[in-house]
């Protein structure tokens, strides 16, 4: 009943995820719930509703995914948004980039036990990351522009970030960046921000 429920609230957001990728995403929330909110990786307070305020929330990046991306996600934490975004889009691959060495353990084991081999996590600085990406994920990261300075030494030609703003988000401070930018704002979903989708001019 909850698969069905949260697939027709992707629907909403232009999201269709498989039936066994449903059931992944639920194996995460569960890992997420046992796992990272003990250790304090994600609020205790986020606890019921992990879906609506984490996952789902994740997942709106889908429609600014190609098909063989390769992402790198900033400061990843518990794995948000690249995991939930790793099940959406199996045939992207994902570098979960984190500086503490207990996210990064956690980040690990989710990854071998929900058996995501487009994901490969990353312990260590942003700007120590070897490749290039097409997309860059920013939620929770930093500000728009220290997200932005992170990301852009890590776009290859043409990439861009996908910056996940908080609710008071105001665009007045990216221009001052030298940057192109586009704010999509969310349908139906009164308790989230914009994405920012950034790239160089």
């Amino acid at each position: 009943m909850k698969h069905q429920a949260w697939a027709i609230e992707l629907e909403h957001l232009g999201v269709e995820i498989s039936p066994s990728g449903l059931e992944t995403l639920a194996a995460y929330e569960g890992a997420v719930c046992e796992r990272a909110i003990p250790r304090g990786f994600v609020g205790e307070g986020d606890v019921g509703r992990l879906w609506e305020r984490h996952i789902r929330d994740s997942l709106r990046a889908v429609p600014y995914l190609h098909s063989d991306a390769r992402v790198a996600d900033l400061g990843s934490g518990a794995g948000l948004p690249g995991i939930p975004l790793s099940i959406a889009m199996p045939s992207c691959s994902f570098t979960l980039v984190e500086l503490r060495r207990g996210r990064v353990a956690f980040l690990e084991s989710v990854v071998d036990d929900l058996g995501l081999t487009n994901v490969r996590v990353f312990l260590g600085k942003a700007d120590r990351v070897e490749g290039r990406f097409d997309v860059c994920l920013a939620r929770a990261f930093a500000d728009p522009a220290g997200s932005w300075r992170a990301a852009d030494p890590l776009l290859q030609e043409g990439g861009r970030l996908i910056y996940w703003a908080g609710t008071g988000f105001e665009e007045s401070g990216l221009g001052e960046l030298g940057i192109s930018w586009r704010v999509s704002t969310p349908s139906g979903l009164a308790e989230s921000g914009p994405l920012v989708i950034m790239g160089r001019q």
